[in-house]
């Protein structure tokens, strides 16, 4: 026998299903981008709701999947970005200290030379 909450729910997840056939044509044009890239990052945090959402809403474990493998790469890519800019600033941050030593070793030689 089939219930109404039944059909509703086959027909939600043929829609869902339908809905994710553009959704992958943006995908497969977005991974020509870098993976860093904030365009394809935004992409993939949206499609990782909508993937969560159909799996809590229609019990899709494969969209339960989908969303799971996503954002641990998202979450890789995003922390290896976070790493790259620590780097960044912690090598900013010695080449100032440098330049500064720089600085004040002038200054305290024109100093001298200006008492002497």
């Amino acid at each position: 026998m089939v219930t109404l909450r039944g059909t509703t729910m086959s027909l939600l997840r043929i829609n869902y299903r339908l809905s994710r056939i553009p959704l992958r044509f943006i995908e497969a044009v977005l991974t020509r981008f870098d993976e860093q890239a904030p365009i394809r990052l935004a992409y993939e945090e949206a499609l990782i709701e909508w993937d969560r959402a159909a799996a809590q809403l229609l019990g899709d474990q494969n969209a339960d999947r989908r969303a799971t493998e996503l954002h641990r790469h998202t979450a890789a890519v995003r922390d290896a970005i976070t790493r790259a800019n620590s780097r960044r600033d912690h090598h900013g941050l010695i080449l100032l200290d440098e330049q500064r030593d720089r600085f004040h070793r002038r200054r305290r030689q024109r100093q001298f030379e200006g008492i002497s």
